[in-house]
């Protein structure tokens, strides 16, 4: 008489791989400013986030809480002073211009999302504050007197200007490399501002 077979037990299935935290906050963040610099923030859409970063809407809910908390902690997670201002003062405007023209375009530059929230009520007044806080105002003190905060903005103009007409709006004058005589003039201009008017 044959011998009966045990029936055979189906595996478990592998319990779900713990999600790395660091991980996931920064894929959130990379899909939140792709989509705030391309589609603006009125239309970029919690639901869409969540989508390109392959994670569901409620854990970007669970991670960032609110769309506009989300778009703060995009905006301040690559807003640092650090890239730019280089590691020597008085080479500071060729440092900025080499960085600027060397840049390949960005699909998620905080710039972008700068641009589009300047038109939309909703987050102009929040992305003006952060703009201060996260950038005038720290440059105004990297700079020192006199008038720092004037300096810093007018820097603030000089750079966004020269990328919004790189990047933004391309323009055929701004294409070159940073051995370019725009490039040049733009590393010019930046160090006498950041040098300051001359003592009396």
């Amino acid at each position: 008489m044959a011998q009966r077979k045990s029936p055979t037990r189906p595996r478990s299935a592998a319990p779900p791989r713990p999600r790395d935290a660091e991980q996931t906050r920064s894929e959130i963040l990379q899909a939140a400013r792709v989509l705030f610099a391309t589609r603006g923030y009125a239309n970029a859409g919690m639901r869409e986030i969540a989508a390109a970063a392959g994670i569901t809407p409620a854990l970007v809910v669970r991670y960032f809480g609110s769309k506009r908390d989300l778009f703060v902690a995009a905006i301040e997670s690559d807003i640092g002073l650090g890239p730019f201002l280089g590691p020597d003062r008085a080479t500071v405007g060729r440092h900025i211009a080499r960085y600027f023209f060397s840049k390949p375009v960005r699909e998620a530059d905080v710039l972008s999302i700068l641009l589009h929230a300047a038109g939309q009520p909703d987050v102009c007044d929040l992305a003006t504050e952060l703009l201060t806080t996260r950038v005038i105002q720290p440059l105004a003190r990297w700079l020192g007197p006199p008038r720092a905060e004037a300096r810093a903005a007018l820097l603030l103009a000089i750079i966004s200007g020269t990328w919004l007409f790189r990047q933004a709006l391309p323009m055929r004058a701004f294409a070159g490399g940073p051995d370019t005589a725009l490039a040049s003039c733009m590393a010019a201009q930046i160090q006498h501002v950041v040098d300051g008017p001359p003592e009396a």
